[in-house]
């Protein structure tokens, strides 16, 4: 009796974990974290991610702030491209964000001043921005 609730037990824990990889398998299978859509007359995509995408990207935004005369926002939302161009994200709705060129007048610390970018209180990609740049350019790792 006793091997029989013990190869029961095992055949049960068998089954229920084989349904577990079963169904982690299906909705994996053609699971995409974003997607890209042409800009017309752009040479940039506008990248949308899902809620789970941006999750595991740690996509975290800020505004951006004035300061005089200038558009301030933090270094890490910089971006060089590989002619030098700067660049931030920037997301006017939820999980899209599109990258947009910024003039840099300098870089004090942990901000950029910059003379030229987004207006104040737009919002810019802070922590994900090379997760967004990579899905972009069509280069992220799997």
């Amino acid at each position: 009796m006793r091997r029989l609730a013990v190869g029961l037990a095992l055949g049960l824990a068998g089954m229920a974990l084989s349904a577990c990889r079963e169904v982690a398998e299906e909705s994996t299978a053609g699971y995409e974290p974003s997607k890209l859509e042409s800009i017309k007359g752009a040479d940039v995509k506008q990248v949308t991610f899902t809620a789970e995408g941006a999750n595991r990207a740690g996509l975290r935004t800020v505004a951006v702030r004035g300061a005089g005369n200038h558009k301030v926002v933090p270094y890490a939302a910089l971006i060089y491209d590989a002619d030098g161009k700067t660049y931030v994200y920037t997301s006017s709705k939820r999980l899209s964000y599109l990258r947009e060129e910024v003039k840099v007048d300098r870089i004090d610390g942990d901000h950029v001043l910059l003379s030229a970018g987004p207006p104040v209180g737009t919002r810019i990609v802070t922590v994900g921005v090379f997760e967004a740049y990579g899905t972009e350019l069509e280069i992220a790792g799997g």
